[in-house]
């Protein structure tokens, strides 16, 4: 009966919001249902909700609705609020009604209510999103110990999430290949896999973006795993044309804690048939810091495998030389904040130089990212760099569009 209402409330607001004008939506939780079950039964409970919601209704207007949609809630839909303002007065409303207690089986009780607001449009352009928003302003309330709390603005962030999710699920989700060039060899002698999004509904999706997101919704293990078969699926065939290219991946710092990491890497190597000493996994200065024992153990695993490691965007973090110093980094990739201006930035210029000079002293290889001129290349060159990427080399590309370069 609950579900069908809680259902029925869903129907009315995606009505609401198919019509397009201002509503509110409150969520009422009423606290302490456990101890009131406890010292009075649950009948009497159950005669306390009815009167609840009985005398929330004679408060309303004849167009809104309540509904009980479990043990302790409500959700009341309130048409034609234009503004968060009005739901606000009309929740304070409904707190002062119960500010008198309420007759239960010869007892007078003082139900303690907590009411979270949504707004459509303000909080969210569909009934599910509202409903959720409503709940979250009543937790928020609950941790406050307040009364009444007002969701947070609308992001379509929640469903971009799940759509995400369900890119993730059917392999919506594309791969491009950017060339690394070999500045001694003049020759493209690895890739970097990329992952893409072009969502059906919005278009093409930032990587950074649905990265964060994904990281932030805890779907980066589900990422990671896309894109380590993704990749090396598309690089096997790229392999065919050019034996001795390397394909790098980004790993992401979430997913140094995961168990098992080193046996999903391996799988899918062996699936596709990829040598381990073929694939560069890259990682971020921020992600080795994040958890240090962590990342060590892992990335120890994974160079014992034969996997090379490169220290991705050197620079922008830490910069510390004791992870340099106990992490088997095969690669350090020098940060395109620094490359890309080196030409009208002589103290960029001289840092770019102090790290070429710092992996070499290690025994590393020295990348430069962010190459977007020939001016800045031939700089790279001078100082002894030993491979570059950016768009002066070669943008980001399918791997049909590369392969036709390799040929």
């Amino acid at each position: 009966m609950r579900a069908q209402s809680y259902q029925a409330a869903l129907a009315i607001a995606n009505e609401l919001c198919a019509g397009g004008s201002p509503f509110c939506l409150l969520h009422v939780h009423m606290r302490r249902n456990r101890q009131l079950s406890v010292l009075l039964g649950f009948a009497a409970v159950e005669q306390l909700l009815e009167g609840i919601e009985a005398r929330i209704g004679k408060t309303l207007r004849p167009n809104d609705r309540v509904l009980r949609t479990g043990d302790s809630d409500f959700l009341i839909v309130l048409p034609g609020l234009l503004n968060t303002a009005h739901g606000e007065l009309a929740a304070q409303r409904i707190t002062r009604e119960f500010e008198q207690p309420v007759a239960v089986g010869g007892r007078l009780i003082t139900p303690l209510l907590t009411i979270g607001l949504c707004a459509f449009p303000d909080h969210g352009l569909n009934a599910d999103v509202l409903l959720r928003g409503a709940a979250a302003a009543v937790d928020q309330a609950l941790q406050a110990g307040r009364r009444i709390a007002i969701a947070a603005p609308f992001s379509d962030d929640v469903l971009l999430i799940d759509e995400l999710r369900d890119a993730l699920a059917n392999n919506e989700l594309a791969v491009a290949f950017q060339p690394l060039v070999s500045l001694r060899e003049r020759g493209v002698v690895a890739v970097e896999a990329l992952a893409r999004w072009r969502s059906p509904q919005r278009g093409v999706i930032a990587p950074q973006r649905f990265v964060e997101l994904a990281e932030q919704a805890g779907l980066a293990p589900e990422l990671t795993r896309w894109s380590i078969n993704a990749s090396l699926r598309e690089f096997a065939q790229l392999r065919e044309l050019a034996p001795s290219l390397r394909c790098s991946i980004n790993l992401s710092p979430k997913v140094f804690t995961l168990s098992g990491l080193v046996e999903q890497v391996s799988a899918a190597l062996a699936i596709w048939g990829v040598p381990a000493k073929a694939l560069v996994l890259e990682v971020t200065e921020t992600a080795v810091m994040e958890d240090p024992e962590y990342s060590a153990i892992a990335l120890n695993r994974l160079s014992d495998a034969g996997i090379r490691i490169a220290i991705d965007d050197f620079g922008q973090g830490y910069s510390s030389f004791t992870y340099l110093k106990h992490f088997p980094a095969t690669e350090l990739k020098i940060d395109q904040l620094f490359v890309t201006p080196m030409m009208r930035d002589p103290r960029a210029a001289q840092l770019v130089r102090a790290m070429v000079d710092l992996a070499h002293h290690l025994d590393m290889v020295a990348v430069a990212e962010g190459v977007e001129d020939a001016l800045v290349l031939e700089a790279l060159v001078a100082m002894g760099c030993d491979i570059a990427q950016g768009y002066h080399l070669g943008r980001p590309v399918d791997r049909a569009t590369l392969a036709a370069v390799l040929r």
